[in-house]
C-alpha cells in the first residue's frame, strides 16, 4: 500500500465513522508496513487535509462547475488530498500531486472521474492558490480554515484581537510537553535518558518537572517511557493539576480521570496519600490503571462511577479536581476535526458540566479546594459555569485564568479554583 492510499482510506473512514482523527491514525499507523519516510509523509497528508477542509474546498469550488456536495466522498477526498500537496506540501512536484491523484480515483473504484480530477488540478496548478477578498465575510474562515460560526464564538467572547491570536496559533504545531515522574528520576536524569535515545528535550519555561521534547518520534516505544519515567501532558494541563496543591496524606478526588494524566502529576507531587481517579466507561478506567502501573504510582484507585451522580459510598475528599469533558475547542490543533462541531454540539457541553461541578463539589470537605478544568476556550463552558455555580454554593472562586495558545503557548485551557467555605 502507498502513503497516498494509506491517507486516502482514512480520510473515507473518518468521513464515515466522525471518529477522532488521532485514534484513528494512530491504531493504522501501529498496524501499517510504510517505512518512517512514508509514515512521516502520510501523516502530514491527513491531518493537513483535514486541517485545511474549508481552505481547500474554496480553491475547488472555484475551480468546479458543480456543488462539492454533489461529488462521490472518494472524488472529493482525492480531490482535497491533491489540491493539499500542490499548493502546501512544497517537497511534492506538481507533477507528482496531479499524477498520483489521477492513479488513486483510478484504484479506487472510480475511474469514472479521472478527468475530472486532472482538469481540476490543472486549473488550481495554474491559478495557484487564492483568497476571498479582504473585506468579504468568509475571508478569515477561508484562510485559516476555520468555520464562520465558530470565529463568532471567539469574537464575541475575547474580541476580534484575541480571535485572530487563536486563529494564527492553529496554523503552528503545538509543543509536545511531558511531565517527569520525579517519583523515579529527576528532570536532568530523564534529559539524559531521552537523549541518549536521541531525543532532544529541554525544560519547559515557568514549570518545574516538564520538559519540552524537541524531536518526538514515537515517544511510547522509548525505554524511558516504558520505564515509567515520564507522562505526555500539556503544560495548561500539568499546570491546573498543580492547582490542586495537594499535601501528603491526603484524599483526593479525580472525577473525570481518563487517561490519568492529571492524576499521575498529583500523585508524584503529593508522593503518599489516596487518590480516587474515576471514569463513566470501564475501557478508559482501565486506561487510568495501566498508566499508573507503568509509572509506578501505587496511590491511585479506580472506580467507574457517572460523575453526574453522587456515591456516597465515597466518603469526604481533602480536595477535588473536577476536569470535565467539554467541547474542546482548545486542543484544535491536536484534534483539527473539533472545529468542525456545529453550534448546537458546542452549546450542549455547558448542562452538564455545572451538573458534574454541583456533584464534585458534594464530595469536598468544609475548607476543602475543588479545581475546575477544561480544554476549550468557550466562556459558556468556563466562567458561565463558575458564575451559575456560585450563586448556589456557599464558596470562594479565590483563582481563575484561561490558558490561550498565542499568549501562555500552551493549550486553550481554563482552570478556576473554589474553596468550599467552612461550615
Amino acid at each position: 500500500m502507498t502513503a497516498r492510499q494509506f491517507v486516502f482510506e482514512l480520510l473515507l473512514r473518518l468521513n464515515k465513522s466522525g471518529a477522532y482523527s488521532n485514534l484513528i491514525l494512530d491504531s493504522a499507523l501501529k498496524k501499517c508496513a510504510l517505512s518512517g519516510q512514508d509514515k512521516a509523509f502520510a501523516t502530514s497528508l491527513f491531518y493537513g487535509v483535514i486541517e485545511k477542509q474549508l481552505y481547500l474546498d474554496y480553491q475547488l469550488s472555484l475551480a468546479l462547475t458543480q456543488p462539492l456536495k454533489k461529488l462521490r466522498p472518494e472524488v472529493l477526498i482525492t480531490l482535497r488530498m491533491g489540491v493539499y500537496q500542490l499548493l502546501l506540501m512544497d517537497k511534492v512536484p506538481d507533477s507528482a500531486a496531479i499524477n498520483e491523484s489521477v492513479k488513486l480515483i483510478k484504484k479506487n473504484r472510480c475511474a469514472f472521474a479521472a478527468g475530472l480530477v486532472n482538469a481540476v488540478l490543472r486549473n488550481i496548478q495554474r491559478s495557484g492558490a487564492r483568497l476571498p477578498d479582504e473585506t468579504a465575510e468568509n475571508y478569515l474562515s477561508v484562510k485559516y480554515a476555520v468555520p464562520q460560526s465558530l470565529i463568532d464564538l471567539w469574537i464575541e467572547d475575547y474580541g476580534k484581537e484575541t480571535c485572530l491570536g487563536i486563529l494564527e496559533s492553529l496554523e503552528e504545531m503545538p509543543q509536545t510537553v511531558v511531565r517527569v515522574n520525579t517519583l523515579c528520576t529527576s528532570a536532568q536524569e530523564l534529559i539524559d535518558a531521552l537523549a541518549a535515545e536521541g531525543v532532544e528535550a529541554h525544560p519547559a519555561k515557568g514549570l518545574e518537572n516538564a520538559l519540552v521534547i524537541e524531536k518526538t518520534g514515537a515517544l511510547h516505544t522509548l525505554r524511558a517511557f516504558e520505564n515509567g519515567l515520564f507522562h505526555i501532558e500539556d503544560t495548561a494541563a500539568q499546570k491546573a493539576a498543580l492547582l490542586i496543591e495537594a499535601q501528603p496524606g491526603e484524599r483526593i478526588l479525580d472525577c473525570c480521570a481518563a487517561p490519568g494524566g492529571k492524576s499521575f502529576t498529583i500523585a508524584e507531587e503529593m508522593g503518599r496519600g489516596e487518590i480516587v481517579a474515576c471514569d463513566i466507561y470501564p475501557q478508559r478506567v482501565a486506561l487510568i490503571e495501566t498508566g499508573a502501573h507503568r509509572l509506578h504510582i501505587d496511590c491511585i484507585k479506580t472506580c467507574v462511577q457517572d460523575a453526574t451522580i453522587y456515591n456516597s459510598d465515597f466518603g469526604a475528599f481533602d480536595r477535588v479536581l473536577c476536569d470535565v469533558p467539554c467541547s474542546g475547542l482548545g486542543i484544535i490543533r491536536k484534534k483539527p476535526e473539533i472545529r468542525f462541531k456545529t453550534p448546537a454540539e458546542i452549546a450542549d457541553s455547558a448542562h452538564a458540566q455545572l451538573q458534574i461541578l454541583k456533584t464534585a463539589f458534594r464530595y469536598l470537605k468544609p475548607g476543602g479546594t475543588l479545581v475546575y478544568a477544561t480544554c476549550t476556550l468557550h466562556k459558556a463552558e468556563n466562567e458561565a459555569v463558575i458564575d451559575s455555580f456560585m450563586k448556589e454554593h456557599s464558596a470562594e472562586v479565590i483563582f481563575q485564568k484561561t490558558f490561550f495558545p498565542h499568549i501562555d503557548h500552551t493549550d486553550g485551557f481554563y482552570a478556576a479554583v473554589i474553596k468550599k467555605n467552612e461550615e
